[in-house]
Order: structure tokens, then C-alpha cells, then sequence
């Protein structure tokens, strides 16, 4: 059996500004399932989802385009789609993707 993935023990990558990444599972490069955490004014910048994203918040606030999404809530990024995402609070969400985001 396969050992759990601890969120307070895994190893995080500056992806942007006050923006981090912890890869669980790369399906390829840039894509598969992985924890995304914010700083409080952290921002993903603009991209396209060439596919579907689905999203969880475990904590936090972000505004994604123009919606507002807190711990408990899950959004799925339809293919094709475009926003950016502004960390409202310090928040960590628990992302999946299929093909690797565009930044535009």
C-alpha cells in the first residue's frame, strides 16, 4: 500500500510571487495533481486551461476571475477557459490538470 502525501510535510516550489507548488502525481510535465498554496496577495497570473482544472479549497479565500471561493469550496475550470487567481487570505488548494496551464 502506497503511504499518504502529509500536507504539512511536503516539499513546496516558488512558482510565482507568494504563489508555491507541491507536485503529488506529474502526469507530464506541468500537469497532473498537486497542492497550490497562496500568500495573502499571492496572484497566479492571467492564463488559458487548454483543458479542464479542478480545484478544492482546503483554506483560505481566493478571487478566481470574478467568483470568490473559500475553504470547502470546489470549482472545475472548463476547457478553454481564462482568468487569474488572487489570494484573498493565505489559502491552500488541492488542484488537478490534464495539460499544462498557458500563461498568457
Amino acid at each position: 500500500m502506497a503511504a499518504p502525501i502529509r500536507l504539512d510535510e511536503v516539499d513546496w516550489i516558488i512558482v510565482g510571487s507568494g504563489v508555491y507548488l507541491a507536485p503529488l502525481h506529474e502526469i507530464k510535465d506541468g500537469a497532473g495533481t498537486a497542492f497550490l498554496r497562496f500568500d495573502a496577495g499571492g496572484v497566479s497570473h492571467k492564463h488559458r486551461h487548454p483543458s479542464s482544472e479542478e480545484l478544492y479549497v482546503i483554506s483560505g479565500r481566493l478571487k478566481i476571475g470574478e467568483l470568490i471561493l473559500e475553504a470547502g469550496d470546489f470549482l472545475r475550470t472548463a476547457e478553454g477557459e481564462v482568468h487569474e487567481i488572487r489570494a484573498l487570505a493565505d489559502s491552500v488548494t488541492l488542484i488537478s490538470l490534464t495539460e499544462p496551464l498557458e500563461f498568457l
